[in-house]
């Protein structure tokens, strides 16, 4: 009886210590921006990139309708998705990121935001 009660105890502050870990994980949003202009054989990129202070994984991707790239500080593609849904669950060292969104022949302005919990 007595090592059950030991047994329990262990496991409820093992449980305890999990969720208190869990409830002080932050959060980080990045996004990337690309508009192509054919017309003047131009293009503009800007956004806020992605910044892990310590190694984590995508929770959430919106938009990046036709894909998107992530590239690391060297410049060197990381990962690529042409589903932007594909990227949930993704682990990524700590670093910094760049987003680049995909576009298509006809919709020549693309915009993600990828979101991810460390």
């Amino acid at each position: 009886m007595f090592r059950i009660a030991i047994k329990t105890a262990g496991a409820a502050i093992l449980a305890t210590c999990l969720f208190a870990g869990a409830a002080w994980a932050d959060e980080v949003t990045g996004s990337g921006t690309l508009v192509m202009k054919d017309k003047f054989n131009s293009q503009t990129e800007w956004g806020s990139g992605l910044t892990l202070p310590r190694a984590g994984r995508i929770t959430r991707v919106m938009d990046g309708t036709y894909g998107f790239a992530i590239r690391d500080a060297k410049g060197e593609v990381v990962a690529d998705f042409l589903d932007p849904q594909q990227a949930v669950g993704m682990k990524l060292a700590a670093g910094n990121y760049v987003l680049d969104p995909y576009v298509c022949t006809r919709h020549r302005h693309h915009h993600v935001e990828v979101t991810a919990e460390y």
